[in-house]
């Protein structure tokens, strides 16, 4: 019984090792959109949306969309080799929900929510995820997203950030990207809601 508990606990922690490790791959797409912060040290409007565009023309196309999703008023590209899931835990009926996923701990969790029940999730996911926190903002394909950055500590990053298209409140929360990486511009210009 010892021996398969150790056991047991040696493969939790070669895992938990695995996942603070991070994905290299990533982290060399994470750090595009610096052209970003150029244009805004410049303080000019035009500049930071010239610059904006530019980084995020050039940062999303490391990823290929290899097809197109539509849920409820949701529809997204799906990047090559992840995967689309409807609904969300409770219900994969629900057409509020849905998620783009390259893996359990790499995705995008989307959201159509009251605007008082997105206030109070973002509020409270702010005061949880502190960690080296910054706010972001930028607009991707046509819709102007608002929200925070984080790090979870050991080299990863995630961020929640929430908008409104066409007269629906959206919130997005991701694990494992950077608000201004390859993948979430790619995502997140992908996006259209009906």
């Amino acid at each position: 019984m010892k021996k398969k508990f150790a056991a047991a606990a040696l493969m939790l922690s070669m895992c938990a090792c695995l996942v603070a490790c991070g994905d290299k791959k990533d982290d060399k797409t994470s750090d595009s959109g610096n052209n970003t912060s150029a244009a805004t040290e410049a303080g000019t409007e035009a500049g930071t949306e010239a610059a904006t565009e530019e980084a995020a023309t050039e940062a999303a196309a490391g990823v290929n969309i290899a097809s197109t999703e539509t849920w409820g008023d949701y529809t997204v590209g799906i990047p090559e080799g992840w995967e689309f899931k409807k609904g969300d835990v409770f219900d994969e009926n629900d057409t509020k929900y849905c998620s783009v996923k390259k893996s359990s701990f790499s995705y995008f969790d989307f959201k159509m929510e009251t605007e008082d029940i997105q206030k109070q999730q973002y509020e409270y996911n702010k005061k949880t995820y502190t960690n080296e926190q910054t706010d972001v903002s930028a607009t991707y394909g046509d819709i102007a997203w608002t929200g925070f950055q984080y790090s979870d500590g050991y080299g990863g990053y995630g961020f929640e950030a929430y908008a409104t298209a066409n007269g629906k409140p959206v919130r997005v929360s991701c694990a494992g990207f950077k608000f201004d990486s390859a993948e979430a511009q790619a995502v997140l210009g992908s996006l259209v809601i009906k």
